[in-house]
């Protein structure tokens, strides 16, 4: 006979259990009574290493708490201080909080950010050609749904009865309201990006660090924005690392110096004597550097425009402001 988690090895009995992608021993035992005692006490404390699950101080698990900031929730750990987040769903962080502890001293945030989207999203799916999200338990769409915050109220009714419709119907209130929750994108994204429309670079890479927010910078892409931030998530949000992040943007966004952006159009434009002189109204970004990099070196020439203009187009020039990984990381 077969026990769950309890497996047989050189005559003992190991006690171990796979939990959000970790594997986690429990501990080993010279009889099987004695490893089914602990696992039913394991089940009774979610499976958590401390005092009451008998496991000495070294090896329980860290505690750590949601708190709410200006900017949204993060998730501390009670003994050493660290953050993660700001995450903008209550519900999200929880679920974040949930499973660091399984995870103790060995954080990948990035995958246990993914994990907790999974969960959040577990048994939903959304159809494309219908416009709709499903909710399908046990292999059955249960309900269909315009809007994902009714599929997730009912995605909890549906686990919370185990697909049982006469329960539900006679206790329907009886969990998580999500009526004011900002949800996280039903597509996994990266947490801490901000979209900025009226940036340039539209994508903000912001952290929560010790209750002080710091905007890293704005990326061109999301993919670049996301990977900066795992880049920063490897080496442990290290202030030396972060501050050449931030310095090494701002020494990029120098590029962008006195190009704005105005109704979907790039303006090529300076104060002179208190006065806001316009040199140029370009569709084409990469244009608009070109010519602002030109004047720059032509003490702000204006009848030298036209040429600049006809240089890059006939030359086809290839700007030198592609962002690279290369741009931000040490090497």
């Amino acid at each position: 006979m077969r026990y769950r988690n309890i497996y047989k090895q050189n005559g003992r009995y190991i006690l171990k259990k796979n939990i959000y992608d970790k594997t986690i021993v429990y501990g080993n035992f010279d009889s099987l009574e004695s490893a089914i005692e602990q696992r039913k006490l394991l089940i009774k404390n979610r499976w958590h290493k401390n005092s009451t699950t008998g496991y000495p101080r070294k090896q329980h698990f860290p505690k750590y708490q949601v708190k709410q900031t200006d900017n949204g929730f993060i998730v501390l750990n009670k003994k050493n201080g660290k953050t993660f987040g700001t995450y903008k769903s209550y519900k999200y962080a929880q679920l974040i909080k949930k499973i660091l502890p399984f995870h103790e001293d060995d954080i990948n945030i990035r995958n246990i950010e993914r994990i907790a989207h999974k969960e959040f999203y577990k048994y939903i799916s959304y159809n494309d050609m219908t416009g709709r999200y499903h909710v399908i338990y046990r292999g059955l769409v249960r309900t269909t749904h315009k809007n994902l915050k009714d599929a997730l109220y009912e995605r909890d009714l549906i686990v919370k009865y185990d697909g049982d419709e006469e329960l539900m119907c006679e206790d329907p209130t009886m969990v998580y309201n999500y009526e004011d929750e900002k949800l996280p994108s039903f597509e996994h994204e990266c947490e801490n990006i901000r979209y900025r429309d009226e940036n340039i670079n539209k994508y903000q890479l912001e952290k929560q660090i010790r209750h002080h927010k710091f905007v890293i910078g704005s990326y061109p892409t999301y993919n670049l924005a996301c990977l900066i931030r795992e880049y920063l998530d490897n080496k442990e949000w290290d202030n030396d690392e972060v501050k050449h992040i931030i310095k090494t943007t701002r020494n990029i966004h120098k590029r962008d110096k006195y190009i704005h952006l105005h109704d979907g159009r790039y303006y090529v434009e300076r104060k002179v004597n208190n006065k806001v002189v316009i040199y140029g109204i370009y569709d084409d970004l990469d244009l608009a550097r070109y010519v602002k990099t030109n004047l720059a070196t032509h003490n702000w020439q204006k009848r030298l425009i036209k040429k600049f203009e006809k240089r890059y187009y006939l030359n086809k020039v290839e700007t030198k402001y592609y962002y690279d990984s290369t741009d931000f990381f040490k090497t």
